[in-house]
């Protein structure tokens, strides 16, 4: 399932019994309609806020309850309008959405402008002052490639041993009348990861930050050094890649 949704009234993607999460929706309106409990393997587990366009979902179904023309109704009717299911397609039973997945794209939008507005407040992070695009895609140009992500990520403590080694297939930041918006492609993303890249690029861009301290922050693997995490708002999980 190729689904969409609005982050900002869930814990999360993952599944957890004390909090409201997309996962959690998913699997009580899939249950409902396939008559039948179900598992669910996703893309990317986005934050609290998080938002997506091309979240990718499996799950296992019973093919005497499976119609996915039927299914697709059913569930946007539970699920809208936060929730949207765009596509429902039949897969072969090796496939899993997050380990057949070769890599995940986000999408951040940067608010930037000297007054907010709040018909965007929810899906944007607003910026005052006037971002320098050409600083912010100079230190941008450096996460081409293989690189260990520890100085913008999260650690897990119940992972002591994590790896946070990445590869990073493009990234460029763009502006459109008051967005400035930042892509990104990776064979994969760390917890933060984008947030903690937006943090850092935004502070190159107010002139905060110089353009070699990304490089610095990067090798250096400590987090402490880093700006603040950009918050998630504006934050879209855009697309899963599958070969």
């Amino acid at each position: 399932m190729r689904v969409a949704y609005d982050g900002g009234g869930f814990s999360g993607f993952m599944k957890n019994p004390e909090a409201r999460t997309v996962e959690g929706a998913l699997e009580e309106a899939l249950a409902e309609s396939l008559r039948h409990p179900v598992r669910l393997s996703c893309a990317g587990r986005t934050d609290r806020g998080v938002h997506a366009r091309g979240q990718v979902i499996a799950l296992d179904a019973d093919a005497a309850h499976f119609d996915a023309h039927a299914l697709g109704r059913a569930l946007n009717r539970k699920l809208g309008p936060e929730i949207a299911i765009d596509r429902i397609e039949e897969v072969e039973p090796t496939f899993d959405a997050r380990l057949s997945c070769t890599a995940r794209s986000y999408r951040y939008h940067v608010l930037n402008r000297p007054i907010g507005d709040p018909l965007r407040r929810h899906v944007t992070w607003h910026v005052r002052e006037a971002l320098d695009l050409e600083a912010m895609n100079a230190a941008t140009a450096e996460l081409i490639g293989l690189h260990d992500f520890t100085a913008f990520s999260k650690k897990n403590r119940s992972r002591p041993h994590e790896v946070f080694l990445r590869r990073v297939h493009s990234a460029r930041w763009i502006r459109r009348d008051d967005i400035v918006r930042f892509d990104i492609t990776a064979n994969a993303f760390t917890h933060q990861m984008v947030r903690s890249l937006v943090g850092m690029f935004v502070a190159i861009g107010l002139g905060r930050r110089a353009v070699a301290d990304f490089a610095t922050v990067l090798a250096g693997k400590n987090r402490a050094i880093a700006p603040s995490p950009a918050p998630p708002t504006g934050l879209v999980l855009w697309d899963a890649h599958y070969d």
